[in-house]
């Protein structure tokens, strides 16, 4: 998402093709992962983390996908929470340009809101 974003904010003309380099620097980490979502709003346990990342070690199988396996999440939950973390992936990148004075705050806001509003729904916004 943090990539889509991006190229949403350079087509548009609101950010130069050589500034994204500077905003992915900012942006060092992955995203949050599902797991911790889904433990923060009482999802799973941190039993349930624990067991599934033990899992994942040896079938390298993503996370939710286990976890459903498991039923410890339904599908529509996965897709929820997918749709949540590259939110906040965005909401991220947004912060991070507003911090480091690419885009003043009110105009990263609008710009969000409208790519989020756009991408809702479209493969555009599903992780690759």
């Amino acid at each position: 998402m943090r990539k889509a974003f991006l190229e949403f904010l350079v087509g548009r003309g609101s950010l130069a093709p050589q500034q994204v380099e500077q905003v992915r620097s900012i942006l060092r980490g992955a995203p949050e992962p599902i797991g911790s979502i889904a433990f923060s709003y009482g999802m799973i346990s941190g039993g349930d983390i624990d067991d599934i990342l033990d899992e994942q070690q040896f079938s390298r199988e993503p996370f939710g996908e286990i976890a459903i396996r498991k039923g410890l999440l339904t599908r529509e939950q996965l897709e929820t929470l997918l749709g949540v973390q590259q939110m906040r992936a965005a909401t991220e990148t947004a912060e991070a340009l507003a911090l480091s004075g690419l885009l003043p705050m009110d105009e990263v806001t609008r710009l969000l809101g409208r790519f989020l509003s756009e991408c809702y729904g479209s493969a555009v916004c599903r992780p690759s």
